[in-house]
């Protein structure tokens, strides 16, 4: 992309209309600063801005902007989908290829999110905490996008209680909407043919996963309510860790039910991660049953565990202490060290 010419398009642009810097920012909700960045080719408006900028001066984007709109997505679409192969083996590598791009792509908001989702995997201890904080800062102040806003918000709020600011996190999860429509539930409620069921399947999808993430997060909640030996509502004590059973249970209830039929190991899995749900459950109901006295049902779920952490992924051989390291690690923060394999 000719930065210079998009500049010096726009600033023609402008003063064809005889306005200042200020009006069209603000009439595209930016700061002067930003239109002057412009103008001057520093950076470009983000993709939300783009066709606001062509409205607002009542031409076609090809006359603004003296490039394929369409063609600079797919190359950043496929600068995405390439480094994907190393997203999780290489994180690092695949930050520094998103800031690569984002010389190429300034303020491009899908590279500057896959930038931060590869800061967050390298952040166990926090040690990317302040660099996220500010990229995600950096979108929030950007992005018109509301799914991707509440996504920022939300890991701002995560590397809050990294860094043990509670309140911070609250203060900033309370300032999200009740509630948020997503496109692909939009879509499979309004459109009609292939086009609801590719969105009522994408949707299924992603409620399914919040359903079954957020059924394992309550019985987290219940396990170490027990520990902490306080009252809620109107349950006591005793009832905690029978309610994060039922809770854990119902999670991989779901979970199992969307299991590919026929599909065995790593193939009856929807997408990659559910696996680690899968033994997930099976040790936390272990958990349960220890304290509950049931040791003979503790035992057959750690059987289960074991067994789909083994069969759940074609390269377990090749990699067993990647797959086992966490495995074990979590056996020992609920209380089942003597399990570890």
């Amino acid at each position: 992309m000719n930065q210079i010419n998009i500049g010096t398009k726009i600033r023609e642009l402008r003063k064809k209309k005889g306005i200042t810097q200020e009006a069209l920012a603000e009439a595209m909700s930016v700061s002067p600063q930003a239109v002057s960045k412009w103008e001057s080719g520093l950076t470009y408006p983000d993709m939300a801005i783009i066709p606001l900028l062509a409205g607002y001066f009542e031409i076609s984007l090809d006359v603004l902007f003296d490039f394929d709109l369409r063609a600079q997505k797919a190359k950043i679409e496929q600068i995405v989908a390439d480094a994907g192969a190393y997203f999780y083996d290489d994180p690092l590598r695949y930050a520094e290829t998103m800031k690569a791009a984002l010389k190429d792509y300034p303020d491009n908001e899908i590279l500057l999110e896959r930038l931060i989702e590869a800061y967050r995997r390298l952040n166990e201890n926090n040690e990317y905490g302040d660099v996220l904080m500010e990229l995600c800062q950096k979108l929030l102040s950007e992005s018109r996008d509301f799914a991707r806003v509440c996504r920022m918000k939300e890991l701002q709020a995560q590397i809050c209680l990294q860094k043990n600011d509670y309140e911070q996190a609250k203060q900033i999860l309370e300032s999200l909407p009740d509630s948020v429509l997503l496109k692909n539930d939009a879509v499979a409620f309004n459109l009609k043919g292939k086009d609801k069921l590719n969105g009522a399947i994408l949707s299924r999808c992603a409620h399914l996963q919040d359903l079954y993430r957020v059924c394992m997060e309550e019985g987290d909640a219940w396990f170490r309510m027990e520990e902490q030996n306080v009252t809620f509502r109107d349950f006591t004590p005793a009832d905690y860790v029978p309610e994060a059973l039922k809770a854990y249970r119902r999670g991989l209830a779901v979970l199992e039910t969307f299991l590919i039929e026929g599909a065995v190991g790593q193939d009856q899995y929807l997408w990659a991660g559910m696996q680690t749900f899968h033994w997930g459950f099976y040790q936390r109901i272990a958990a349960c049953q220890k304290r509950l006295g049931q040791t003979e049902e503790c035992e057959r779920s750690l059987d289960t565990a074991y067994r789909i952490v083994t069969t759940a992924w074609k390269d377990f051989d090749e990699n067993r202490a990647y797959y086992m390291d966490p495995y074990n690690e979590y056996l020992t923060e609920i209380g089942l060290s003597e399990y570890a394999k």
